[in-house]
């Protein structure tokens, strides 16, 4: 039987007050041993409680026990045959059923078996007949109108069926279609189900013949097996087999993958006992031959390895068309047969705050009085549904103070039945994966992907797989594409994990991360040879940290050493009053920020380092001598204004990047490290000199440094890509080399403010994608530029003409840029030019000084696009939303925006953009060769707009030309 669960709810109390799901209305003469006891077996298969008369215990009256049992059925089928009209019995069934219908809303549902159904709505044939021996009697009218009524109703036909055998699959089917809503599932845990329904089922693709299998993946707690089993409940009645095989995890360790096997295939072919040779997994070809005659719905539950799938359903080509199978997991990597996958995402507020009021208070809503402390509670969860129904369980009937105490204990302290379900997808991971995880919850979570594989593979983990892993398995995620973060109840548990290490000492666990702790260790030399790795943040002191020489000579295995400041006002510091001792020889990474001394400790072996980050610190020089730095990949001394030198890094030979912004006090520079890529001297206002041998360097700033010349080296960097001068006072020109060898693929040239002009040549870095050369106010004219230069800025470069800058740049682009995009199918998406200019050159036809302006026609063929001359008024900085609409005919067919960003503007400036006829809708044509009225509407949020025009861009046999423009321009 369907059962319904209680709930305080009238239509639950309706729904758990009937007794039968089915009611047959039968002539026994006709249908009792064939048809009627046929559909009543099918029924009980599929678990429907039905009524039949000879159910009827000795003794009951007749008549009284019908009416009961017809009250206390949902639905009522009534089998049409050809001597039912004459039975008074059965014309009184009938009678009762159509009432029941009327006031209770009973659902009727009439077969018509071998009779034709006019007979039965127009009392005609043998029903004519049996009503003539009704003669005289009282209620022939109403049993007339009650068989006109029920016949009218949606009804099966036998006489349109081939086979009996369809003709009942199709009953039974109805019957559970109408029973389902007579069920309403009141369960509390279905809160925010119902919005999943919909994506799944489309992913199910009911209606297909093709065998579909479907993943629902997502971490502990979140509802895999809750959606799961409400869509076991709800599509079911569509398939003839169906299996919920739960906890397979649990089950098959608990007995073994062949009891479940047996269990899974017994259910789909009816509950059959198929004892599986207990020496074998193979099923017979007979088993796997009938399952391909079936569709069936199997939900396999909680499956954690690819051996169980693999063991309960080696091949899923055995089953029969238009099978479905979900199987949910929180292991993502057993999904190499299924066709789609589903990630079970949080609640939302509004459906936790559901859940758990109606776990806690039964009720939809905060009790008055527990508004605060609700929140507060669904705050903690963050959307996972367990722990909604767990909280709510345990605050349930308790006061005010214990909900606050419970409240502040979980800060501390987590939920222990959270905490264990939770638990077991670590459980499931090997050695390093569980370090991995420890590491991401305790140091690095919300730190960039790349960095975070990185750190730990300076650990030695195999880091690329290992994270892989955690998000398979849920625990971790990658928030915009590059972040790696998890949710805070998993961040928790992995908390608590470490915390049970030595749940009294946490100078005895491996990573120490909790202020209080850290504080406390540190500061009275509690650290072990256990702890592996310690962060305290800076800006939660509140007093200066005072530590002893040796305050980390105990912690002999640390390999994670930060020492930083999540605030950009820290007030105080770690000092060393007496220095330091030494570090761990095997600390792999050291971030120190505000390091108080001037040097590291001498003793210290730096052979493991792989990072060292050590911001704003007194340091005047690393270390004397030279250090064995075969693992060091970077330096990064940010605002360290003491350094005057930087140690020999000849041997560093996996450099990768070096940053000594604003060491102000660095007045000369040679790295001779054949693996450096970046060299970051941003802001080292004394530096004058420097060198740099490593070929495989691909990005230099010297921006705000004092150097008065380039090493002619540098243009031969064959790697380099990017190059940042701005700010180069000192930097008066720019040699013209006899080539370029740097490739410049997506590089950002800042040019020095006094440099006149660039070298002639640069249009040889073919590959160079974007030049600011903003404030160069002494810069004359620009030379060609690079073919695939997407963007130039020359803000406040008040020296260059504004009619020759336009037409080089619209040269630039109708001859190399736009030509060659075409030629090899590339889209101009990011075209942007930005230099003074007060006016859109005379040649523009097509300009204004309003907000629209209207082309009438255009040619429709070979047109390419349309070029945009926008005037930018002068004021301060500038962050300018320029948008364009373009209708035809009042339909807008394309649309452009950009969002400007440029400091104060000492004039009026131009900006030229390109607009891809590509980028357009459909735009008809009046006819065959012209578009008419074409509109180009431009706004922007900071009103700055004063003029634009708009070039349309034509393709001809000789190149690009514009519309109505002289020849310079074609």
């Amino acid at each position: 039987m369907i059962r319904a669960v209680a709930s305080s709810s009238n239509s639950s109390s309706m729904v758990s007050s009937k007794k039968y799901d089915v009611f047959l209305s039968f002539r026994g003469e006709d249908t009792r041993k064939n048809f009627t006891s046929h559909l009543y077996e099918a029924l009980k298969q599929k678990k429907i409680e039905t009524y039949i008369d000879y159910r009827l215990e000795k003794g009951d009256e007749i008549s009284a026990a019908l009416i009961k049992a017809i009250e206390d059925s949902h639905v009522s089928v009534v089998i049409f045959s050809e001597n039912y009209a004459s039975s008074k019995w059965c014309l009184g069934e009938l009678g009762k059923i159509m009432e029941c219908k009327k006031e209770r809303g009973q659902i009727v549902i009439p077969v018509f078996y071998n009779i034709d159904p006019s007979h039965v709505r127009k009392q005609t044939g043998s029903y004519e007949q049996s009503f003539a021996k009704h003669t005289g009697e009282p209620r022939c009218s109403k049993w007339k109108a009650a068989l006109t009524e029920a016949a009218n109703l949606a009804a099966w036909d036998s006489q349109i069926y081939r086979t009996e055998s369809e003709f009942l699959k199709d009953i039974v089917k109805d019957v559970l279609r109408k029973l389902a809503p007579r069920y309403p599932n009141h369960r509390k845990e279905l809160v925010g189900v119902e919005e999943n329904y919909e994506k799944i089922e489309s992913l199910l693709k009911i209606g297909s013949s093709k065998v579909r299998i479907l993943g629902i993946w997502g971490m502990g707690g979140i509802g895999k097996t809750t959606l799961a089993s409400a869509l076991y409940d709800k599509l079911s009645p569509e398939f003839e087999g169906c299996c919920f095989l739960a906890n397979v995890r649990e089950e098959s360790d608990k007995h073994g993958f062949k009891a479940l096997r047996n269990k899974l295939f017994s259910e789909l072919l009816e509950n059959e006992n198929l004892c599986f040779d207990a020496s074998s997994f193979l099923v017979s070809h007979f088993v796997l031959s009938r399952l391909g005659r079936k569709k069936v719905f199997i939900v396999l539950d909680d499956v954690d390895t690819s051996e169980q799938l693999e063991n309960l359903i080696e091949d899923f080509d055995f089953l029969g068309l238009g099978s479905r199978v979900i199987v949910t997991t929180r292991n993502k990597q057993i999904f190499s047969q299924v066709d789609k996958i589903y990630k079970v995402k949080e609640l939302s507020i509004h459906h936790s705050l559901k859940l758990f009021c109606l776990s806690v208070f039964r009720e939809k809503q905060p009790k008055h009085g527990y508004e605060d402390l609700s929140r507060s509670a669904i705050s903690y969860c963050k959307g996972i549904p367990l722990a909604l129904k767990v909280l709510g369980a345990s605050l349930r009937s308790r006061s005010k103070q214990a909900w606050e105490c419970e409240l502040r204990k979980l800060q501390k302290f987590p939920n222990m039945e959270i905490h264990n379900v939770l638990k077991l997808s670590y459980d499931g991971l090997d050695y390093s994966q569980k370090e991995i995880f420890l590491d991401i919850a305790c140091f690095l979570r919300g730190k960039q992907r790349d960095h975070v594989t990185s750190i730990l593979e300076a650990f030695d983990f195999p880091a690329a797989s290992g994270i892989e892993v955690l998000l398979d398995k849920a625990l971790i995620t990658i928030s915009g594409g590059i972040q790696i973060e998890m949710h805070d109840l998993i961040q928790e548990m992995g908390w608590k994990i470490v915390h049970q290490e030595h749940i009294k000492d946490p100078g005895r666990r491996s990573r120490l991360w909790k202020h209080e702790e850290v504080h406390d260790v540190l500061k009275y030399n509690k650290g072990t040879e256990v702890v592996e790795g310690v962060i305290l943040d800076l800006s939660k002191l509140t007093e200066d940290l005072y530590l002893s020489f040796d305050f980390l000579a105990k912690m002999t295995n640390v390999r994670f050493l930060k020492i930083h400041s999540w605030s950009k006002f820290t007030i105080f510091n770690v000092y060393l009053p007496n220095g330091l001792d030494s570090l761990s020889y095997k600390l792999r990474y050291l971030h120190w920020d505000g390091f108080c001394l001037e040097s590291l400790p001498s003793r210290f072996c730096a052979e493991q380092l792989v990072e060292l980050c050590m911001h704003c610190s007194k340091l005047k020089k690393l270390w004397d001598g030279v250090q064995n730095l075969v693992n060091l990949k970077t330096i990064d001394l940010w605002g360290s204004r003491d350094l005057v030198e930087i140690p020999d890094l000849s041997k560093a030979e996996k450099l990768e990047s070096v940053s000594l912004c604003y060491c102000e006090s660095l007045c000369q520079l040679q790295v001779h490290s054949k693996s450096l890529g970046v060299l970051n001297l941003y802001g080292c206002s004394s530096l004058r000199e420097f060198l740099v041998t490593s070929e495989e360097l691909t990005e230099l700033n010297l921006a705000f440094t004092a150097i008065c010349a380039l090493p002619s080296s540098i243009w031969q960097k064959r790697k380099l890509r990017s190059l940042y001068l701005r700010g180069c006072h000192n930097l008066n020109k720019l040699s013209d080399e006899p080539r370029f060898c740097g490739s410049y693929k997506h590089s950002i040239t800042t040019l020095a403010s006094n440099v006149k002009r660039l070298p002639v040549n640069i249009e040889n870095l073919s590959m160079m994608t974007m030049i600011w050369l903003d404030d160069c106010r002494k810069l004359v004219s620009l030379p060609e530029l690079p073919l695939f230069l997407e963007k130039l800025s020359a803000c406040n470069c008040t020296s260059l003409d504004t009619k020759i800058t336009q037409q080089q740049v619209l040269q630039h682009m109708l001859q190399s840029r736009i030509p060659y995009l075409r030629k090899h199918y590339l889209k101009c998406y990011d075209e942007e030019y930005f230099f003074p200019g007060d006016h859109v050159i005379d040649e523009c036809r097509f300009h204004t000084t309003q907000n629209s302006i209207t082309i009438p026609y255009l040619q429709k063929p070979e047109l390419c696009g349309f070029i945009y001359c926008i005037i930018l008024s002068m004021g301060p900085l500038l962050e300018c939303d320029v948008s364009c609409s373009v209708y035809q005919d009042g339909i807008r067919v394309g649309w452009l925006e950009r969002l400007l960003e440029y400091e104060n503007l000492i004039s009026d400036h131009v900006v030229i953009l390109y607009h891809d006829i590509s980028e357009f809708d459909k735009i008809s044509e009046v006819h065959d060769h012209f578009f008419s009225n074409i509109t180009f509407i431009f706004e922007n949020n900071e009103d700055r707009i004063t003029e634009f025009g708009v070039f349309p861009v034509y393709a001809s046999e000789s190149g690009l030309k514009l519309v109505g423009s002289k020849e310079i321009f074609e």
